[in-house]
């Protein structure tokens, strides 16, 4: 499908960029997702580069193990100095008649809380907002809704929208579903539906057959 393959095309250029700059974990990730998407020539001899480099930069981890942990040790140490004093000026400042401190709790930790209360982690281990999960959710309730008009439907578009409204439509679907922004269950088949709306109603011989017919991919005819 021309969607999948621009998508795979945009895939192995950010891997190939990554493997580039030494970002070997990250080259193999979106080469993998390029060839899930569609084959591109080439993009599998990238990926077997990327993996065997991945190899050898793990093989050689285990001797900077030592040094990296002398260096975390002497961050910490210098970072808990400044944390030291700032506790210190504040229990100072914050000081009652009796000569007792008094505490109150940080604003920051307040708000991190309250955020990391409302998000979920989905199967890869990435984190998603419950409106992350509400859009793939009506998504899929749009591509299976009885009646003619899916397509329409999961684009949230009139059946009259002229090729400027779906584009429009279609990019602001994409970026809310694309994988590497949405974890959600489910949300790499609500971005397949996106797409698959995308290519039939953007070609004008692919909408006329499917507004006549109904067919969710006329190229299936």
């Amino acid at each position: 499908m021309e969607v999948n393959k621009e998508e795979a095309a945009r895939c192995r250029d950010i891997g190939a960029t990554a493997l580039r700059t030494g970002q070997t974990a990250r080259a193999v990730k979106m080469f993998r997702k390029s060839l899930q998407l569609y084959p591109l020539p080439g993009v599998n001899a990238l990926l077997q580069q990327a993996e065997k480099k991945l190899g050898s930069s793990d093989e050689g981890g285990g001797s900077n193990s030592t040094t990296n942990s002398e260096s975390n040790g002497r961050s910490s140490n210098y970072s808990s100095a400044p944390s030291n004093n700032n506790s210190s000026s504040n229990s100072s400042s914050s000081a009652n008649n009796n000569g007792f401190a008094t505490t109150s709790p940080s604003p920051s930790r307040s708000s991190s809380s309250s955020s990391t209360a409302s998000t979920n982690t989905g199967a890869d281990g990435r984190a998603y907002t419950a409106a992350q999960q509400q859009i793939v959710t009506k998504i899929l309730k749009a591509k299976t809704t009885s009646g003619r008009g899916a397509h329409y439907r999961v684009l949230d578009i009139d059946p009259s929208a002229d090729e400027a409204a779906i584009k429009k439509a279609y990019r602001k679907l994409a970026l809310k579903l694309h994988p590497d922004k949405n974890s959600a269950p489910h949300a790499d088949e609500a971005f397949k539906a996106v797409g698959l709306a995308y290519a039939t109603l953007s070609d004008g011989q692919k909408r006329k057959i499917y507004d006549t017919y109904g067919e969710e991919d006329p190229d299936n005819r």
